[in-house]
């Protein structure tokens, strides 16, 4: 089965600013695929050309088997929702929700059956003659989405819609967004510039930067192994470290970096004797060590604590190792605050390996 939205070689500038370049990438039916990457990396654009908005330079778009291009946006059977909602002021949530079905002359009973479902479905029931200014930010967000929803679109489009949400209340509904999305089995596009919530709700991630797709694969896939050094830096927290090959056998490979031998597994890596690398190890797969003698992992570096940051349920400790660079170590459920000489003790498996040409 071929993909359900399919993009080749998409391209678009604005002036002499390219905002996609050569973009193309394919979305499964019933996936959620997530954009991600900074403000100006032509995520929104991206999502703004597929819904007919905006006319890409080069390149095609396809729905299924229907190229959309010339395709006017009322007409391609995809729903937007907008990163700040596009309520009408006016109107009552029923006629909000029932404005897109007017719009395609749908008979009054229809409409009123339609509307009643999918505010059910929202959990939304009772507030039918409520005004957007008398509901929550959360509840305008999902009256945004019930009046895409209630078109019945082969596909959704979604950009940034929880940016205007505070953290706690964005946490539950993206998880309700993502219970939703399974529950439909519509294929949906989600534009952020936040990796937790990429990460949280999403079936693959596109990282994008400068226009230019720099990887695409599942979450654990980019967060634990990312193509290059911007994915790695960009998603989550990344310690980055310089190191050479010095041995390879058939299982592994041992590493020089901050003065120390390490051994990697191999994992497939194809390296050789000598070759300069740049290897990454999360935050939260590094172990402090007030002792040698306690260090419980092959791999270990001395370091000095140089500053700490407190945040509840972890510590975030900043350790400066030979050559003067500071790794970041993310302690968890901390009992107490460590300071002074330190070890860090990491296992081979948490090693990755990120330089060029790996």
């Amino acid at each position: 089965m071929g993909a359900h939205i399919r993009l080749q070689n998409l391209t678009k500038k604005f002036g002499e600013t390219v905002a996609v370049n050569d973009l193309s990438l394919e979305v499964q039916k019933g996936e959620f695929l997530t954009l991600l990457g900074p403000s100006g990396c032509g995520k929104t654009t991206t999502l703004r050309m597929i819904a007919g908005f905006v006319r890409p330079d080069k390149g095609q778009i396809y729905l299924g088997e229907r190229l959309l291009n010339d395709v006017p946006a009322h007409k391609r059977d995809v729903a937007m929702v907008f990163q700040s909602y596009a309520l009408f002021p006016h109107m009552n949530v029923f006629n909000n929700v029932a404005y897109g079905l007017k719009l395609r002359r749908k008979k009054r009973e229809e409409i009123r059956q339609k509307v009643q479902e999918v505010l059910k479905l929202l959990n939304m029931e009772g507030m039918e003659r409520r005004y957007p200014h008398q509901l929550s930010g959360g509840q305008q967000q999902r009256v945004a989405l019930a009046r895409a929803l209630v078109l019945e679109p082969e596909a959704l489009l979604m950009d940034e819609p929880l940016s205007n949400l505070d953290a706690k209340l964005r946490i539950n509904v993206r998880s309700e967004l993502k219970e939703l999305q399974k529950q439909l089995g519509i294929t949906t596009i989600y534009v952020t510039h936040d990796q937790e919530e990429a990460l949280a709700i999403s079936d693959k991630i596109a990282v994008l930067n400068e226009g230019v797709l720099q990887q695409i694969g599942g979450p654990w896939e980019v967060y634990l192994n990312p193509a290059n050094r911007f994915v790695a830096d960009f998603i989550g927290t990344a310690n980055l470290l310089k190191a050479i090959v010095r041995d390879i056998s058939e299982d592994s490979i041992e590493i020089e970096m901050a003065g120390e031998r390490v051994v990697v597994e191999r994992k497939g890596y194809n390296l050789s004797l000598g070759q300069e690398v740049l290897v990454n190890i999360r935050p939260e797969n590094l172990y402090l060590f007030q002792s040698a003698s306690e260090v419980s992992t092959q791999n270990r570096l001395k370091g000095r604590i140089t500053r700490h940051t407190y945040m509840g349920r972890t510590i975030q400790y900043w350790v400066q190792i030979q050559g003067g660079q500071e790794l970041i170590v993310e302690v968890h459920a901390p009992e107490e605050v460590l300071q002074g000489e330190v070890f860090l003790g990491f296992e081979s498996k948490h090693v990755h390996f990120i330089s060029t040409g790996v």
